[in-house]
């Protein structure tokens, strides 16, 4: 169990990670109190589903394992999320032998994708990957993302990701985040959201700066404004 108090020294990667191993007891209760998230997740299902052929993909940040329930359907899956705790509700959810034959569950050592170009999390180059949810949001070298995961997918393969407009509205769907001001101008917009004493590091990328750190490695093909995020999608090279 984490501290009460984080250490001001932990990188951003590493307070995101131990953000969501302290909500992910409530997490899943948190998107339910907003029946607009559902919907948004079907959007992706759907998007995702007319894409990518059957075969080996991707579920990147999988968080608690919301998007498996229709992933297993289809697909066979390598499970990332740094988060322990969040990775531990997918487990318990899908432990039975049916599920655990199409899903692998990338272990802590596996989950850092800034060391993929070293190493690879598995030998086996996937049809897609998926990242919902904001995941790419909490990624500072969204470059080295790209290079990285530009090794595990296949040419052609399909990279679809949903991630936070730029100009918001109204506060986010999810209310553990704080409304984003519209004061910030610095690109990427960063900024923290609180829960309790722990912190998480927020990046909000424009579309130009998606398409200039995908370029070598991905082709963009399309963005769909999703409620407060954009639906992205590109091609593998």
């Amino acid at each position: 169990m984490l501290s009460a108090t984080l250490k001001n020294d932990l990188l951003p990667s590493e307070k995101n990670r131990s953000y969501y191993d302290v909500i992910a007891p409530r997490y899943d209760a948190i998107l339910d109190e907003d029946a607009a998230n559902q919907i948004i997740r079907k959007k992706v299902e759907e998007k995702f589903i007319s894409l990518v052929k059957p075969g080996w993909v991707l579920d990147f940040g999988g968080g608690s394992g919301r998007d498996l329930e229709w992933l297993k359907n289809k697909y066979h899956i390598f499970f990332c999320e740094p988060s322990e705790g969040m990775r531990q509700k997918a487990i318990d959810l899908y432990k039975d032998p049916a599920s655990t034959q199409k899903i692998v569950f990338l272990d802590n050592d596996k989950t850092d994708f800034t060391n993929w170009h070293l190493v690879t999390p598995f030998d086996i180059n996937v049809e897609g990957v998926l990242a919902d949810f904001a995941v790419l949001n909490c990624i500072a070298d969204i470059e080295l993302l790209f290079k990285n995961l530009a090794t595990l997918v296949k040419p052609g393969g399909h990279f679809v990701a949903l991630m936070l407009q730029k100009n918001y509205k109204r506060p986010l769907l999810w209310k553990i985040r704080e409304a984003v001001r519209s004061t910030f101008s610095k690109e990427p917009l960063m900024y923290n959201t609180q829960y309790g004493v722990h912190k998480q590091m927020v990046y909000v990328y424009t579309k130009a700066e998606l398409i200039n750190a995908a370029e070598t490695y991905f082709e963009f093909n399309s963005k769909e404004p999703l409620y407060e995020f954009n639906l992205f999608h590109f091609v593998r090279k």
